[in-house]
């Protein structure tokens, strides 16, 4: 049996599907065949070639790593998930999208969301199924994964080992808590479901930024108090001073940048009260700079990076979802879903950069 993964070889160049074998899992392997993998925001970075002081493989580089899928085999002596539920073929999982080396000092700690080792898959390496633009997806012994509740719907399940693990361990880094303002920059997949984390945390006041208006409204139905469009605040210095209206001259506690752009950390900074903490997780890109004024943190105010989760938190992540289905939108995130073939399709139209779309997350379905 042959599977399809997605390649880039070029940045700014189409990507690419190439065909290889499946391979037999071995002792303590899962492998799955994927039913949902989003379009995130650093996958258009990659697309887009922001990323181009990075060099591709020469093979290339395997693409996507958010998404769902189901056993489609169990390698032996794997007869549950990493909690001991009973798994068995045809039964929907989340596993963490953080695939670390286990032996730095990092993993050793149990940062494995900070592994120094961490690198990205190269195509035509066995066991050649390591990125979710794929048919299959194979992942390691002890690699962790979660049997899915039955209760919850496909439909909400592609985020969740991404941009919700991601945005929650980024709250949970800035200490938030009840009563604080936490203000999110960006209201796509990661920004929603920062949206509900925050609410869920005790949040009294969530404001969300963004240029696209079908988003922020769905930030509103999420629980967002207050929304600021970009495009009518259309410089820094008025969306500072909105977050200070709304605030009633106190600022915010928590500032969530999730857009990718290095300028918001300055921006990020003046809406923060004193004592606030920035939250940097969109700016993935390396290379880019932008100018503060240290003194402006000398009372108290944080800067912190954070990048994706610990695996642990995906139980509690489903867990969540079990709870909150029902009184929130989760089935709006996923706006538009794409077959793989058409992926060189599907990226046009869910770039949001200097243009609008009404994608809110794609996920592409092998």
């Amino acid at each position: 049996m042959k599977g399809r993964v997605v390649v880039i070889k070029e940045y700014g160049k189409p990507f690419e599907i190439e065909e290889y074998d499946v391979p037999e899992p071995e002792q303590g392997a899962v492998l799955l065949r994927m039913t949902q993998a989003g379009i995130c925001g650093s996958d258009l970075h990659i697309w887009r070639g922001d990323q181009v002081n990075v060099p591709l493989p020469p093979s290339g580089r395997l693409m996507g790593h958010e998404g769902t899928g189901v056993v489609e085999q169990l390698g032996p002596g794997v007869a549950t998930d990493s909690l001991n539920t009973p798994v068995k073929e045809g039964d929907r999982i989340v596993y963490s999208a953080v695939f670390p080396c286990y032996h730095c000092h990092l993993c050793l700690r149990g940062d494995t969301n900070w592994c120094v080792n961490r690198g990205y898959a190269a195509a035509g390496e066995y066991p050649y199924f390591r990125g979710t633009y794929a048919d299959f997806l194979y992942l390691p012994p002890r690699h962790p994964f979660f049997r899915v509740p039955d209760e919850l719907p496909d439909d909400i399940l592609g985020p969740v080992n991404c941009a919700m693990g991601t945005v929650t361990t980024g709250l949970m880094r800035a200490g938030a808590r009840e009563g604080h303002t936490v203000v999110i920059q960006g209201a796509g997949g990661l920004g929603l479901h920062a949206v509900a984390m925050a609410k869920d945390m005790g949040a009294g006041q969530v404001i969300v930024l963004d240029r696209l208006d079908n988003r922020l409204q769905l930030a509103e139905e999420f629980g967002a108090d207050h929304t600021i469009n970009i495009e009518e605040f259309n410089t820094a210095e008025t969306r500072v001073q909105r977050v200070w209206e709304l605030t009633n001259g106190r600022g915010a506690d928590v500032v969530m940048e999730l857009v990718g752009r290095a300028e918001l950390l300055a921006e990020g900074i003046d809406m923060l009260s004193n004592g606030g903490t920035f939250v940097e997780i969109g700016d993935i890109v390396r290379g880019r700079e932008v100018s503060i004024d240290p003194s402006k943190l000398l009372a108290g105010k944080n800067i912190v990076g954070s990048l994706m989760y610990r695996p642990e938190l995906l139980p509690t992540l489903l867990d969540f979802l079990v709870r909150n289905q029902h009184k929130l939108p989760f089935h709006k995130i996923i706006s538009h879903k794409f077959p793989l073939a058409d992926i060189n399709e599907a990226f046009p139209q869910a770039e949001w950069n200097q243009r609008q779309t009404q994608i809110t997350r794609a996920v592409l379905v092998p």
